[in-house]
């Protein structure tokens, strides 16, 4: 027979309604208390129904989650990206949501806010926004916690967390390796600048080469990116008088762009040209030469984007605005001279 809430209010040797109030997260309640109860329903291995919490707390346990980087809007079944970074990003903020029963709601890049509205949803994650959509457009992060991956460079209200690697010295980092590995004239593609995860690694980019007296070579192109436009880019860079030596992408998806087309006029990776990603993924390692990425734990940022997130919603203070992941530098064949 599963334990009931009484069974709980006794070992912990408090009243019904203090457990009550305890598992809804309402009443003031000392954090000794807290403690018992939760050991208390461990332990026994209770489990508080989720439609009774909806009910005592008028919130809904429904959270929102849109991914507005490098989707096509125009396709209808265009929700996620095709990369591992969004889908590792997901698999962290659902896993995190659902320890806490919390259901996460995909939004579509056009998600009419109305019919979203009726979901009652108690807050929404936005990765990777610019600023100007229809969730700061409408207001709507007025009246409801808004928690982003990626700081939104023109956003018409605050934040209150901001989930991000520090991109700016994710970018010297890579720069760094390069230049050890002999490359001298390295050069940048990236996608939409006004979104900060590229605005900061361009910023990274541009920094560590303006110390050393070179110029910065910076090709942006259209999002969602494609092999057409990647292969333009590359193209560009390669006919300038001065050609790069190497080739710093903000996405996976560029830097396999850039292998590709580099196979194509028969460029030898890595000898005659460097590639690297700021973003690592397995797609770079099923080709070769295998492309060194920066590693940015999407899975973590997710987590961690969903957590300060509910946490917002229960009215748990103290977290930071902004929360900070780090990176790793997966070196392999594409930058080994």
């Amino acid at each position: 027979m599963s334990p009931t809430i009484r069974d709980v209010a006794a070992a912990a040797g408090v009243s019904i309604t203090t457990v009550s109030h305890v598992l809804s997260g309402q009443g003031r309640i000392s954090e000794q208390t807290r403690q018992r109860v939760a050991r208390a329903a461990a332990d026994l291995g209770y489990q508080a129904s989720v439609h009774a919490q909806q009910l005592v707390t008028r919130r809904s346990r429904t959270l929102a989650i849109q991914l507005a980087n490098s989707v096509d809007a125009s396709s209808a079944c265009a929700l996620v990206p095709n990369s591992d970074y969004f889908l590792e990003v997901l698999n962290g903020a659902a896993e995190a949501a659902s320890k806490r029963s919390y259901a996460l709601l995909l939004a579509p890049t056009d998600a009419d806010l109305d019919r979203l509205n009726a979901f009652a949803v108690d807050g929404a994650i936005l990765v990777d926004p610019r600023g100007d959509e229809p969730f700061f457009a409408t207001g709507w992060c007025r009246d409801r916690p808004l928690v982003t991956v990626g700081r939104p460079m023109a956003a018409p209200c605050p934040v209150p967390v901001v989930v991000d690697n520090d991109l700016v010295a994710a970018a010297r980092l890579m720069l760094d390796h390069l230049a050890d590995n002999g490359y001298e004239r390295p050069a940048m593609i990236t996608t939409d600048t006004r979104r900060s995860y590229a605005a900061d690694l361009v910023a990274g980019y541009t920094g560590w080469l303006e110390e050393r007296g070179l110029e910065p070579v910076v090709v942006e192109i259209d999002e969602p990116p494609t092999t057409e436009g990647t292969a333009d880019a590359l193209g560009r860079l390669l006919d300038r008088p001065v050609r790069p030596d190497a080739v710093f992408t903000t996405s996976e998806n560029l830097a396999l762009g850039v292998l590709h087309e580099a196979r194509r006029r028969r460029l030898a990776v890595p000898d005659g040209l460097g590639i690297c990603s700021a973003v690592d993924s397995g797609s770079l390692r099923l080709v070769s030469p295998q492309v060194t990425g920066m590693f940015v734990h999407p899975r973590e940022v997710g987590g961690r984007a969903a957590t300060a997130l509910m946490d917002l919603v229960e009215g748990v203070d103290g977290g930071p605005n902004r929360i900070e992941v780090p990176v790793r530098l997966n070196a392999r064949e594409s930058t080994a001279r």
